[in-house]
């Protein structure tokens, strides 16, 4: 029987050191720098009128990114040395209005509530005092012009549907061919072909250059109008996933948006 009793607590000492020898390492805070999308808050899916993100800047102790409809910034507090702590000072952000502020609202509360973190380096939970989770955030893939290859619905104009715009001969979209640098697609009467040029170092830049169009006259010319001005005020553009894509204007208002 002591022996058994002996054994017993030989095995039982393996299987507590085993445990602990293969708990993980507490992530570090400077792994939060970078691009995150906010997939819930409060255990809901976030969903909104514009894909929820932040970006995390540990080196300026910086957070600035979109809650749904208006964009935030803020300050980041945070003990180097103590890992899985971090929470926001005030957060501001502008003052527009969307369809869907629910959103926006719960996300801000929760920014406010955050006292610490958890996760892995491509996807982390913000929690509060107590450890209850309030905002996943998923790592934003890495971008660049290639991110734009491909064919694109045009969707919404300045924030508002195509559908609403009035309508349109063609079904508004870009196609890009980002070895040859050129786009080509449809405004919603007529062919569009141009080229995309980017300011050396800006990953996200973008502008349209020598942009020329059949010259039709037909049902969907306001429209087009439209898209056609909206096209010469991008400077830029947000990889939200891979299925949508913000092109923004110089001001970071959402001049179009395209979907795959």
């Amino acid at each position: 029987m002591k022996k058994r009793s002996l054994l017993g607590t030989i095995l039982l000492s393996g299987i507590i050191m085993t445990g602990c020898g293969s708990s993980k390492t507490a992530l570090e805070v400077n792994a939060l720098n970078g691009d995150w999308n906010i997939a819930t808050v409060n255990g809901q899916q976030a969903t909104a009128d514009k894909q929820p993100y932040l970006k995390l800047n540990l080196q300026d102790k910086e957070i600035y990114g979109c809650a749904g409809c208006n964009r935030i910034n803020g300050q980041i507090e945070v003990n180097e040395n103590e890992t899985g702590k971090i929470s926001f000072g005030q957060i501001g952000s502008t003052r527009m209005l969307c369809n869907n502020m629910a959103t926006e609202t719960a996300i801000l509360e929760a920014l406010n509530k955050v006292k610490g973190y958890e996760g892995t380096e491509n996807e982390v939970i913000l929690t509060d005092a107590k450890g209850n989770a309030l905002l996943t955030l998923v790592k934003r893939p890495e971008i660049s012009l290639e991110s734009l290859k491909g064919k694109w619905n045009i969707t919404h104009v300045y924030g508002i549907s195509i559908d609403e715009l009035g309508e349109v001969e063609n079904k508004p979209f870009l196609e890009f061919d980002t070895d040859k640098k050129t786009v080509h697609g449809n405004a919603g009467c007529n062919i569009i072909n141009g080229v995309v040029e980017q300011t050396e170092g800006a990953k996200t830049s973008l502008k349209f250059n020598q942009m020329i169009s059949t010259m039709k006259s037909g049902i969907g010319m306001a429209v087009e109008s439209k898209i056609m001005e909206a096209i010469n005020q991008v400077s830029g553009f947000t990889f939200e996933n891979e299925k949508r894509i913000i092109l923004n204007d110089a001001n970071g208002n959402n001049a179009l948006t395209l979907v795959k």
